[in-house]
């Protein structure tokens, strides 16, 4: 595919939070691009900086609490770094939506669910310019799309009333209910149970194929990116290491922490424990100089631990980020 192509580019994104004496430099130059209409997976274990990424997309960390010194993240060819308040609001109204990793502290629980959702309506571009009553069928619609019964009851709902099944799918409401070019989906199906889990993913994925949207999601699980999405990038103590067409990543599996990923999936025929990963992800305030991953990694050479490897393309629209593959 061409450039033209290409909706979202984050390119060489180091983010540093801010700590007593000093920073924690979680993201060390995440490189990433999404195409339009395209579901890019973003895996890794928790800590890596998956979340810090796409926060960063619609700025949303808090000013006082963090520093890039080196990056861009294009949106339509445009840096958001460098974008101005009223410039980011038409962004998170209008093009990026974003399902929060737990409903329950993403809605307002002194507000109904109707007056939640009727806000997302009337400051987005088509809401404007629409009567009450065309912002609450919006709503309802929006609710009925994601298979919940009887709206109108649900509308006037507080979020307390709502199981966490259910407050999930307004989130996905909420982000779904007007036009946009992009959805971002912090594992959506965090403390769900399995089935509820499984229906929600199958709503997100038909709603984003009948908008045409583009869609980041994020997950823990191989087995949700497997199924969810086009392309997986893998994360690891903040930069991606490794990035493919999804079918690629399964199919040759380069980066020993991908391959660690894919040996510490428990299979269905048991077998044993699996073998996992040794060790943790480093510490950020002083990580390693060279690859982050050197200290746990099986084939980590003298080089690994001075230089840190760039993302190289091997073929295929295969990424990886290793001097020895």
């Amino acid at each position: 595919m061409s450039d033209e192509n290409v909706i979202l580019e984050i390119k060489d994104l180091k983010l540093w939070y801010k700590v007593y004496k000093g920073y924690t430099k979680v993201l060390d130059g995440v490189n990433l691009s999404v195409r339009k209409g395209e579901k890019a997976g973003i895996v890794g274990e928790a800590g890596c900086g998956k979340t810090t990424t796409v926060k960063s997309i619609l700025q949303i960390i808090p000013e006082n609490q963090y520093l890039i010194p080196e990056g861009e993240i294009l949106y339509k060819g445009n840096d958001i770094l460098k974008m101005n308040a009223k410039e980011m609001n038409r962004i998170r109204s209008g093009e990026i939506s974003m399902i929060y990793q737990e409903p329950a502290n993403a809605l307002n629980p002194v507000f109904t669910i109707g007056q939640q959702m009727t806000d997302v309506v009337k400051y987005s571009e088509q809401g404007r310019g629409k009567t009450k009553e065309e912002q609450r069928e919006m709503v309802l619609q929006a609710i009925k799309d994601v298979f919940i019964p009887d709206p109108e009851r649900i509308f006037d709902y507080y979020p307390n009333q709502l199981s966490g099944g259910m407050k999930q799918r307004i989130c996905i409401a909420m982000a779904i209910m007007t036009q946009r070019d992009m959805m971002i989906a912090d594992e959506p199906g965090t403390a769900l149970d399995v089935t509820i889990q499984d229906q929600i993913h199958k709503t997100l994925n038909r709603l984003v194929d009948e908008r045409n949207m583009s869609l980041i999601m994020i997950t823990h699980s191989l087995g949700v990116a497997r199924e969810l999405t086009d392309s997986i990038n893998v994360m690891y103590a903040g930069t991606v290491v490794e990035s493919a067409p999804t079918a690629e990543v399964f199919k040759h599996t380069l980066h020993p922490y991908t391959a660690g990923l894919m040996e510490a999936v428990p299979r269905l025929g048991g077998g044993g424990i699996q073998s996992g990963i040794y060790g943790a992800i480093p510490d950020y305030q002083y990580p390693p100089k060279g690859c982050r991953f050197a200290p746990r990694c099986g084939r980590c050479s003298e080089r690994c631990k001075s230089a840190k490897p760039e993302l190289q393309d091997v073929g295929n629209g295969h990424k990886v980020a290793c001097f020895n593959i």
